[in-house]
């Protein structure tokens, strides 16, 4: 075990964030004590009252007995009251600190770690392992500490009482603790190995949601649903193994405490039948005992939640454990046009030994409009996102306007970059909240005239709701070819000097398309583009057609200048009838 996941170090960790409420929280503490210690009273006085109707005591004597009983039982009730709901108004506010402090760092992760990232495993962090710390630090802690007073004090008030009668509970207090400490250990590791599982489910899950079109159309609903099961019986069989523990833990302290009870019971009515002790003492003395064997009895679950807690903040330090990117928000705007890459290699992290882009090379210039041809997995796509920065290059450097990339922030370079991807992802709110996702502050006619510059101002117009209409999760209520007209009018909206469109018209019919390039010629006359591409009809008035495959450049030029000589170019036209 890492010094970074021990069992302290990770509550130090979430301790951390209880700082700002440290005041409030040593104030429900220091009110714990006495209200938990106010409970000790009550075998001692229980014993009193039976020792005072057995010696016959006056009636006054009595009833002032019961209400000095019924005084601190009241007491602490209110007491205990303000505890919990100190206790639980503060982790309720810590946990949604925790939370939203979780989800900023995921957010601020750097691509090439989010990738290697399925999205219900990151769910399940945010959901179900936060819960399962909430649950502990509102109840478990308050109810761990509570008992440990009970305990502490129930002990030292017996052995004031009779040290003979505490001999048994002293012997197996150790016990107790030693294989609690033991299963702790196993409880621990097991609970982390259940989170786990439990956040594969939600990957399940979220992925056939996500795709539940495909699962429909190839019919696999039995094969997403065996998936799930075997998933599920992992996670069942993981948390029975930790319940099983438990069960252990539990049987053993129960043993033990009703073993020692009885040894009490037996040695006690010894000393009564010799005068050693009275009945009351005997009864506060049986009754401190039960306060010890119910601290003990509480300790198993209570040590098994909180280890349980301890497994779950393990995965979720180890997500604060990857560094973020350093976006640099706050950099001052400047205005990008140019882009240059020299020599750049590049290979994902979690394939390192596959270089996807192999020493490639070229410019884009200023109101150029460029493309990438070639076939799928060529580099084309990757290499426009090395152009966002959204990936560091293994190798080689990346040029803005003649300077090097370093010399800007990543907000510089993206809020100069707008993309149409091949892929539209949509959110899940209205037609305009999307558009305006390129630009938030835009007000509704430059919206409106971002979507007509995008040809999509009829199509949203045909709606009831007009630019409020809902898309749906992921856009699903919109057509391919809609959802791509909104991505385009976003990238429009945002007005970039730079643009780079990924298939940005493969959704499109033939009419829609004629229209979108109209729009595109206009608008980006001055505008630097980048033209990713399969269909070579869309690349022909670029001023650069680059040729990608195997991860570099294998041809570049104009459409003419590649005409001209027999290769890949040439070939691919043939293909597709364009010459």
């Amino acid at each position: 075990m890492t010094s970074s996941t021990s069992p302290r170090s990770t509550f130090v960790f979430l301790l951390r964030y209880y700082r700002p409420y440290a005041g409030r929280m040593i104030v429900a503490l220091v009110f714990m004590i006495p209200s938990s210690g106010i409970s000790l009273a009550f075998p001692a006085l229980t014993g009193t009252i039976i020792d005072r109707i057995i010696g016959s005591d006056a009636p006054s004597e009595l009833v002032q007995t019961g209400g000095i009983f019924l005084g601190l039982l009241s007491l602490q009730a209110v007491v205990g009251y303000f505890v919990s709901v100190t206790m639980s108004r503060t982790t309720e506010r810590v946990i949604a600190f925790l939370r939203g402090d979780l989800f900023h760092h995921i957010v601020r992760l750097p691509l090439s770690h989010l990738t290697t990232r399925r999205v219900g495993e990151l769910s399940s962090r945010l959901s179900s392992d936060l819960t399962q710390i909430q649950e502990t630090f509102s109840f478990s802690i308050l109810q761990l500490l509570r008992q440990s007073v009970f305990l502490l004090g129930s002990i030292t008030l017996i052995l004031m009482t009779s040290v003979q009668l505490t001999i048994p509970i002293l012997i197996g207090t150790p016990l107790v603790v030693a294989a609690a400490v033991l299963i702790g250990r196993r409880i621990r590791r097991l609970s982390t190995k259940t989170q786990d599982a439990l956040a594969r489910t939600s990957t399940i899950v979220e992925e056939t949601l996500q795709s539940i079109n495909a699962v429909k159309s190839y019919v696999q609903e039995h094969y997403e649903a065996h998936r799930y099961d075997e998933a599920l019986h992992e996670n069942a069989t993981l948390a029975i193994s930790g319940a099983r523990l438990r069960a252990i833990f539990v049987t053993f302290i129960i043993f033990t405490i009703f073993g020692g009870i009885a040894a009490v019971i037996l040695y006690g009515a010894k000393l009564v039948a010799s005068h050693e002790v009275t009945m009351g003492q005997l009864l506060s003395f049986l009754m401190y005992a039960m306060f010890v064997g119910g601290a003990l009895g509480s300790f198993a679950e209570l040590f098994g939640q909180i280890q349980k807690s301890l497994g779950a903040s393990v995965r979720i330090r180890e997500l604060f454990d990857v560094p973020i990117e350093n976006v640099g928000e706050d950099a001052p705007p400047i205005t990008l046009t140019s882009i240059e890459l020299r020599d750049v290699h590049f290979s994902y992290p979690e394939r390192t030994e596959i270089s996807v882009v192999n020493g490639v090379s070229l410019s884009v210039e200023n109101g150029q409009r460029v493309a990438f041809v070639g076939e799928s997995g060529a580099g084309k796509s990757t290499t426009a996102a090395l152009m966002q920065r959204l990936y560091e290059p293994t190798r080689g450097m990346i040029l803005y306007d003649e300077t090097p990339a370093s010399m800007f922030t990543l907000a510089q370079v993206r809020r100069n970059i707008g993309v149409v991807p091949q892929d539209i992802v949509l959110f899940g709110g209205s037609i305009e909240d999307n558009i305006k996702y390129g630009r938030p502050d835009a007000t509704h006619d430059e919206v409106r005239e971002a979507a007509r510059g995008a040809n999509a101002l009829d199509f949203i117009e045909k709606f009831p709701e007009g630019f409020k209409t809902l898309v749906g999760e992921r856009g699903i209520k919109l057509s391919g070819g809609q959802r791509q007209r909104v991505a385009i009018a976003r990238a429009l909206l945002k007005n970039p000097p730079i643009l780079i469109l990924d298939e940005a018209t493969s959704s499109l019919d033939a009419e829609s398309e004629r229209l979108i390039q109209d729009a595109l010629e206009r608008l980006m006359s001055n505008r630097t583009t980048i033209i990713i591409a399969h269909r070579l009809s869309t690349v022909r008035t670029c001023n650069t057609i680059y040729v990608f495959a195997d991860g570099t450049i294998k041809e570049s030029g104009t459409h003419e200048e590649l005409l001209a000589h027999a290769g890949l170019y040439r070939r691919w036209c043939d293909l597709q009838f364009l010459r």
